[in-house]
C-alpha cells in the first residue's frame, strides 16, 4: 500500500511568531532533507490528513512525498521516511516533522520495529519470553526497507535464545549487529527450576500420584 504525504512549500522560516500562527490555522510545520535532495525544503502539513495517516506509520515506513508549490504545481515526488517527530510538552500535539528523503541506489541505515510471530514451545512450558530489541538496525536500498521484521518464536524452548543470525530476513536486507547478539530468549523461571529438578529426581510423575492411582484400582 502506498502512504502518500501531500506538503507545500513554506516561505515563512525562522519566524517564531508565524510559525505558532501557522500552527493555529491547523497547520503542521515541516522539513524535508538527506542526499536526494539538493537542499533542505521547509514544508507545511495539512494538521488532519497528516494525524489521519500518521496513526498507520512508522519511521520504517516509505512514504512517498508530493511537494508543490504556492502556485499549486508539483516541485517534488519523492520515496522518503519519517526521521523525526516532535511534540508539544503540555498538549502532546504533533509541532513539527522530519523527513529524511534518501538517495535511490544507495543503501540507507534506518530502524525497523520486530514482529513477534506464534507462540513460543518454551512460554507454553510455563517460561517466560523477553524481548531484548524490540527494534534493530538495518541497512538497505530505499525500496527495499521493510516496515517490520518478522521473527517466528514458535519453536523457541525453555532457555533457548533467538540471535541476529537466526533470522530470516527479505532479499536485499541486513541487520547491522553482532551475528551473536541475542534479539529474544525464553526464561526459566525460578520455581519451574526447582519443579524440573525435582521431577527429574524422582521419575516421570510424583510418588503421590502413583499411590493415588494405586488406591483407586484397589476400590
Amino acid at each position: 500500500m502506498e502512504h502518500v504525504v501531500s506538503a507545500q512549500l513554506r516561505s515563512i522560516v525562522g519566524n517564531k511568531r508565524a510559525v505558532r500562527r501557522l500552527r493555529a490555522t491547523g497547520a503542521i510545520p515541516a522539513v524535508a532533507y538527506g542526499p536526494g535532495l539538493e537542499k533542505p525544503l521547509s514544508l507545511v502539513l495539512n494538521r488532519t490528513d497528516f494525524l489521519k495517516l500518521f496513526k498507520h506509520i512508522t519511521e520504517s515506513t516509505p512514504l512517498t512525498l508530493v511537494v508543490k508549490d504556492e502556485n499549486d504545481k508539483e516541485v517534488l515526488k519523492h520515496l522518503a521516511f519519517i526521521k523525526m517527530v516532535q511534540y508539544d510538552k503540555v498538549t502532546d500535539e504533533v509541532k513539527h516533522v522530519d523527513f529524511y528523503v534518501p538517495e535511490a541506489h544507495h543503501k540507507m541505515r534506518i530502524n525497523v520495529p520486530i514482529e513477534i510471530v506464534g507462540k513460543a514451545i518454551g512460554v507454553e512450558k510455563g517460561g517466560i519470553m523477553e524481548i531484548i530489541h524490540h527494534e534493530v538496525p538495518v541497512k538497505a536500498l530505499p525500496d527495499r526497507v521493510p516496515e517490520v521484521i518478522k521473527i517466528d518464536v514458535t519453536n523457541l524452548e525453555l532457555g533457548e535464545t533467538l540471535r541476529v543470525k537466526d533470522v530470516v530476513l527479505p532479499e536485499g536486507v541486513e541487520i547491522d549487529m553482532d551475528d551473536e547478539d541475542v534479539l529474544i530468549t525464553v526464561v526459566v523461571p525460578r520455581g519451574l527450576e526447582v519443579e524440573e529438578a525435582t521431577t527429574a529426581e524422582t521419575g516421570n510423575e510424583p510418588e503421590v500420584i502413583k499411590k493415588g492411582k494405586k488406591e483407586e484400582e484397589e476400590k
